[in-house]
């Protein structure tokens, strides 16, 4: 088959673009030809006239519908897997694509066709305001971007979206996780057109065994932010001074401001080596994210690396741990029995070697790179 993956780049890096380069490899080594089509977030530029532009393109972007038309023509994809299309690329392609007959295929990475900042997020806790009566214009309202005048073009331009209903001629939604999933049907999509697809991980290396004696520190990975459940971090380290905590993240100023107990330590951002060597230190790694997250890939890392898990119950997190086999799934904020736990984890070696296999065993039979694959093409 010939693939068409179409990506709008964000103005930094991140896991949708590793999302992007791994598709793409992995499509091309099970014999499929890819045609990447990318636009990125830079020819914007950053001036005012720039910001005004992006509401515009975000809606409808001539030239990006010319290029997909040219690439059709002459490559013939019989498939389409869009990624992100703001702010430059624009859904507009959806309509023209379908037009010469190529399937597309939309991979769900946030929440942007209900909420228009993506993440149900606000002011420190969940937010679902775009769900009800008035949609996007409570973006503008709350001021969700911390920017009046951003909070507005944001609520314009997906409140436009909305009412063309591009997303229509979309055949199949692939969502990272189930509660992503009911979500959407929830708010009215057709649930045959969604499909399951979490992330995966693809090691540098083959995985190095690691006695459950040597794994020794209690770890956070990921971005140093109080949603992404770090402050809660810190405070679990100082509730438990006799224990060893390590951060794999960069530090920022706003991480320099924090009171850091002395058996806190960071490590800074680490490459794939650096990671293999930190997961295999870990005895156990804390995630309490507060937020409804996609699909984090320190989930699957972790459970490849056979490191067990304490997460928030809260979205993909309660679906990929499962409590007491690979993991332990708490409410948020219950720093006692996440205390509890984490002794549990140090002092009962039984319990704790058969975490270890059961992490394993669950990457293998759910987020391993052939189960991947399958998910995506199957029934194709």
């Amino acid at each position: 088959m010939v693939f068409l993956i179409i990506h709008n780049e964000y103005q930094h890096r991140g896991g949708e673009e590793s999302v992007v380069d791994f598709q793409k490899n992995l499509l091309e080594q099970h014999g499929h030809k890819v045609i990447l089509y990318t636009r990125n977030y830079h020819e914007l530029g950053d001036s005012s006239w720039g910001r005004i532009k992006s509401i515009f393109t975000s809606i409808y972007n001539s030239k990006s519908i010319k290029d997909i038309k040219r690439i059709v023509r002459q490559e013939k994809p019989n498939v389409a897997i869009i990624h992100n299309v703001f702010s430059i690329i624009s859904p507009a392609i959806i309509p023209a694509l379908k037009k010469m007959n190529v399937k597309v295929w939309q991979i769900v990475h946030n929440y942007r066709m209900f909420c228009p900042i993506g993440i149900f997020f606000h002011n420190g806790k969940i937010c679902e305001q775009c769900l009800k009566a008035g949609r996007e214009f409570h973006c503008a309202k709350n001021n969700c971007t911390n920017n009046i005048v951003q909070s507005w073009a944001f609520a314009f331009k997906f409140f436009i979206v909305r009412k063309l209903n591009y997303y229509k001629g979309v055949d199949r939604f692939y969502t990272l996780s189930y509660f992503q999933k009911n979500k959407f049907i929830e708010n009215g999509f057709k649930e045959e057109k969604i499909y399951y697809l979490p992330n995966t991980f693809v090691p540098q290396d083959s995985i190095i065994e690691t006695e459950d004696s040597k794994k020794q520190y209690i770890g956070f990975v990921g971005r140093l932010t109080k949603e992404k459940g770090f402050y809660d971090f810190v405070e679990l380290a100082k509730l438990l001074p006799d224990y060893k905590f390590v951060v794999a993240g960069e530090v920022t100023q706003e991480v320099k401001r924090l009171t850091i107990p002395n058996n806190l330590a960071f490590e800074g951002f680490l490459d794939k080596k650096g990671m293999e060597r930190f997961y295999n230190k870990c005895r156990v790694i804390m995630f309490l994210s507060t937020w409804y997250e996609g699909f984090p890939m320190v989930l699957a890392e972790s459970l490849y690396y056979k490191t067990p898990l304490v997460v928030n119950n809260l979205s993909v997190m309660a679906e990929v741990v499962e409590d007491n086999k690979t993991g332990f799934v708490l409410k948020q904020k219950n720093y006692e029995t996440i205390k509890e736990n984490i002794i549990k984890i140090f002092n009962n070696k039984v319990l704790y070697s058969s975490m270890r296999e059961n992490c394993q065993q669950e990457f293998y039979s759910k987020y391993s790179v052939d189960n991947y694959y399958n998910n995506l093409i199957k029934c194709c």
